[in-house]
């Protein structure tokens, strides 16, 4: 089992809540289109950070869920609505082996 995670840094104070309303509005999308399971969260202290993740059985369903994310045109429209939100540059995103 993996565990596929991506933070994002909100520009400014003044951004979170139309931050977190776009973090659910991807979720919500990708979880009917795709069934991921994926959920969201905003660091409690020290920066204006939002989370997404989900797990997925192998790195290939990860791999093969990124594939089709290329060709969904209605992700990259809600991406591009929301590209003034985000620190540019402060995008990471992680997969850890879970292993317990």
């Amino acid at each position: 089992m993996y565990r596929f995670t991506r933070k994002v840094t909100v520009k400014t104070v003044a951004a979170v809540p139309a931050a977190l309303q776009f973090c659910g509005e991807v979720a919500a999308h990708l979880n009917k289109t795709y069934g991921l399971g994926m959920k969201t969260g905003i660091e409690m202290f020290g920066h204006n950070r939002v989370y997404w993740f989900y797990d997925a059985d192998s790195l290939d369903a990860i791999a093969q869920l990124n594939a089709r994310l290329m060709l969904d045109s209605p992700y990259w429209e809600m991406i591009e609505k929301a590209k003034q939100l985000w620190l540019e540059g402060s995008a990471k995103d992680r997969i850890v082996k879970l292993l317990a």
